[in-house]
């Protein structure tokens, strides 16, 4: 004969079958949760005016280009309401090879190299999609440099203000890039180290905010950030993309036709600017 139970019973093991599937959504959640949620990849096909893809010598097309951004606010594509830098990158590859492109961004606004060292020690799907990745591109390193700004700000931040911390962030950069080469395990991946126009705001924003005198100043920072970048993407074999001459030409141009309201982003001119300098420094 069929037991059946109490209506106490009955209630108290529904509530607490709530109770253990409501600790076991929170526990998901926190684990899912913990690394910020990349947008889905972008799939992208050679244009009809573009070259047919190639062939290996059996005439079986190539497998499509997989290609991957790290990084910042930049990389994210704050403050542009446009066409990421990934998503223009992956068109302007496809077009260029003739084959079949996915691209991932993983950009968060905000992030150091700090954090992109831990995302890519600790989130499982930014160490896939690297390892995974053929071309890789890396904008990281001015958010580093934040408590430079605030000394300025306060009342002045020569070199021996602002040298140690890009001296860290270039240390921290280099490991970075020398965790990205493991995960992908000695397969081939072009790696592209993208620079700065500027690590803090420019042209009409910050002329508002802080004179000349803080462009000049910022220009200063630039210049010793840039060069840390280099010397982190020259240690591990990797290449630098140098984005002051197409924001600012020889370096002394208002680059404010090419930045978002804010200042401190690309605008969708802008964007473009920095896929150019990629597709260009690509060997693919």
């Amino acid at each position: 004969m069929r037991r059946i139970r109490p209506r106490g019973t009955a209630i108290l093991v529904w509530a607490t079958g709530l109770v253990v599937l409501a600790a076991a959504l929170v526990a998901v959640f926190s684990v899912t949760s913990a690394w910020p949620v990349a947008d889905p990849p972008v799939e992208v096909s050679p244009t009809h005016s573009a070259a047919m893809p190639r062939t290996t010598q059996s005439s079986t097309p190539l497998a499509p280009l997989h290609v991957v951004g790290i990084g910042d606010s930049v990389m994210a594509g704050t403050n542009c309401n446009c066409e990421t830098i990934m998503t223009g990158f992956a068109h302007a590859m496809a077009d260029r090879t003739g084959r079949d492109v996915t691209a991932t961004n993983l950009g968060v606004p905000g992030y150091t190299t700090n954090d992109l060292l831990d995302q890519l020690h600790q989130d499982a799907n930014a160490r896939r999609e690297v390892a995974n990745a053929d071309i890789l591109i890396v904008i990281i390193g001015a958010n580093d440099l934040s408590d430079a700004l605030d000394s300025w700000n306060q009342s002045d931040c020569d070199a021996t203000c602002y040298k140690p911390q890009v001296d860290t962030m270039g240390t921290r950069l280099a490991s970075v890039l020398s965790l990205v080469r493991s995960l992908r395990a000695g397969q081939p991946m072009t790696v592209l180290v993208d620079n700065y126009w500027n690590v803090f705001t420019d042209g009409a924003v910050a002329r508002a905010d802080g004179g000349q005198e803080q462009i000049d100043w910022s220009v200063e920072v630039t210049k010793s950030a840039n060069h840390a970048i280099a010397n982190a993407a020259s240690s591990s074999g990797d290449l630098t993309v140098d984005l002051v001459k197409p924001f600012k030409s020889s370096g002394d141009e208002d680059p404010t036709p090419l930045l978002a309201d804010d200042g401190d982003h690309p605008n969708a001119a802008g964007v473009q600017a920095i896929v150019a300098a990629n597709v260009a420094a690509t060997r693919a």
